[in-house]
């Protein structure tokens, strides 16, 4: 059962070092070079179709961080609990 626990953690870990990368990339993703992309963008006329794009790439990002994160913390306080 002590292989177990010691699994358990190790995932609950990898999980949470996983959403922070996850809010790594979105933090990134914020601060890339923006303008430079629209300037392209406006150049051929697609500006609208690719900005949904770049807003869609944004909400997954963000959902899969939250959810990985959520996940993770969950996964430790039980953890936790199975510890005791």
């Amino acid at each position: 059962m002590d292989w177990g626990k010691v699994v358990l953690i190790f995932q609950a870990g990898i999980t949470l070092i996983i959403a922070m990368v996850f809010m790594s990339q979105l933090n990134l993703l914020d601060t890339a070079e923006i303008q430079e992309l629209n300037m392209e963008f406006i150049n051929y006329n697609i500006f609208e179709e690719n900005t949904k794009e770049i807003i869609d790439i944004k909400a997954r990002y963000k959902s899969a961080a939250y959810i990985l994160s959520i996940t993770g913390l969950i996964e430790l306080i039980i953890i936790s609990r199975i510890l005791r």
